[in-house]
């Protein structure tokens, strides 16, 4: 049987009787939308795409002086050489300013106390199993994707020629050519935890924001996802990337914790890096050459956990236990009101049974190695 359990207190600061039934009332029309609108957004998302061009080209004009300051002569060709041996320096001198410049800014745009306007509170013990057990069917499914539409790709480029281009742009390529002689450390750090916080930041915690506030949360989820998967440029990968964006935006809102997209987003980058360092592994985990039981389980797999996830979701309490939803869609707990947030959770034994489709899934995944 399921239960509630309090989450977290809000604000301690008493309110009038007053007081408090206006700050309970519902009028949108009163409460202005928290966060950019779509035109905002869209300089947010250029934006973000025009500091990981300053950062490339700010690293690799460092990167580039240093090597001339050595005593070398400049030679156009050698430089580039050296700036192609150097991939992960690189990219490590571009998330650093990205997510750098992304804090600050979002910061900024969201008037400060970034913990509070993001919801930032811990995730339950509970939430973070589940979370975990989300990654690997989520990887697996968009693994499968990209492996279809590269397919699709290929004879598309027979006709358009033109586009093949684009492939120097895909970013497991880039990732298989910089895991070669670079520690596994470093992989983590530049693929896995920076692009996890910078693209969170800017998709989840500042564009998301504002547009469930003024589109709804199924309007705004869905751009934002689209948004998400045209920033990675290849169309293939923002086929595959769109589904992880619905889930992302989708773990945030039910779990009204920041840290939960983030998590997911981090464990994803990380079970790429993984799987490339690990070569053995790599096609049957990402979804290459999956039959189609496998497949059926693995999606079986992934909406047990989803659903797992909004039988938990977070609500909001209010001092007599009744549940209280803002004026807008939003995902901060307002400091004014004195808020709870509760969850609910699940019997032992469900969870348990929710398991055995992942379990069965790795087991033939293993079998196969």
């Amino acid at each position: 049987m399921l239960f509630r359990k309090v989450l977290l207190s809000g604000s301690h600061h008493k309110l009038s009787r007053t007081e408090e039934d206006s700050l309970y009332s519902h009028n949108p029309a009163e409460t202005p939308p928290r966060g950019p609108g779509l035109f905002e957004s869209l300089v947010w998302f250029l934006g973000a795409w025009g500091l990981h061009l300053l950062g490339l080209l700010l690293t690799a004009g460092v990167m580039a002086g240093i090597f001339v300051s050595a005593g070398i002569a400049w030679n156009d060709l050698i430089i580039l050489d050296y700036l192609e041996t150097q991939q992960l320096t690189l990219i490590a001198g571009e998330q650093f300013l990205f997510v750098s410049v992304a804090l600050l800014a979002a910061w900024f745009r969201l008037r400060g106390n970034l913990g509070h306007r993001l919801s930032s509170r811990p995730l339950p013990l509970q939430h973070l199993f589940l979370l975990s057990c989300i990654v690997i069917p989520l990887a697996t499914i968009c693994g499968q994707i990209h492996q279809w539409g590269m397919v699709g790709w290929k004879v598309l480029l027979e006709y358009y020629p033109h586009f093949q281009s684009l492939d120097t742009l895909q970013a497991m390529d880039v990732l298989k050519a910089m895991s070669a002689g670079s520690p596994l450390w470093a992989l983590l750090l530049v693929i896995a935890v920076a692009p996890a916080l910078g693209e969170e930041l800017i998709f989840r915690g500042v564009i998301g924001r504002g547009l469930i506030s003024r589109w709804g949360v199924t309007t705004g989820i869905l751009m934002t996802s689209f948004l998400f998967a045209i920033a990675h440029v290849h169309p293939v990968h923002a086929l595959a990337v769109f589904p992880m964006g619905l889930v992302l935006h989708y773990v945030y809102y039910t779990t009204r914790s920041f840290w939960a997209p983030l998590f997911v987003h981090f464990c994803n980058n990380a079970w790429a890096v993984l799987l490339t360092t690990q070569s053995r592994m790599a096609p049957q985990a990402t979804g290459e050459g999956l039959s189609f039981s496998a497949m059926l389980t693995v999606i079986l797999s992934l909406i047990v956990f989803l659903a797992f996830l909004w039988q938990t979701r977070v609500h909001y309490l209010k001092a007599d236990g009744s549940e209280w939803t803002p004026e807008r869609n939003s995902l901060e707990l307002p400091v004014e009101i004195p808020l709870r947030l509760s969850f609910a959770s699940l019997p032992l034994l469900l969870v348990l049974g929710g398991l055995v489709p992942l379990f069965g899934f790795l087991i033939a995944i293993t079998a196969r190695l």
